[in-house]
């Protein structure tokens, strides 16, 4: 397919050492290029992710829960896990002095 285009000059220099560079014609370095790119641009297109006002909302609720230690107060046993804790540390502590 014959197609004209109309492209900024020091592109096309560019493109014409690449050319040569890599001992190929301009139309198949063009093709490739453009493939490139068009690969370039889906993958970034299928990793974009549209957030709306709510789902920030909540994304800062559950931060702040986790940076304050109010997280740990939802969590079933929790309390009882660093009771557990701190007096595993202790037992720790007195027969590493003994």
């Amino acid at each position: 397919m014959t197609t004209t285009l109309n492209l900024p000059d020091d592109l096309v220099e560019n493109i014409h050492i690449r050319a040569s560079q890599e001992g190929r014609g301009l139309d198949e370095t063009v093709a490739e290029l453009l493939r490139a790119g068009l690969a370039a641009s889906s993958v970034r297109a299928m990793t974009a992710f549209r957030t709306d006002a709510s789902l920030l909302a909540e994304r800062k609720r559950i931060a702040t829960k986790f940076l304050t230690g109010e997280w740990g107060v939802e969590l079933p046993g929790f309390a009882e896990g660093r009771a557990a804790d701190r007096e595993s540390a202790a037992k720790r502590d007195r027969a590493w002095r003994r």
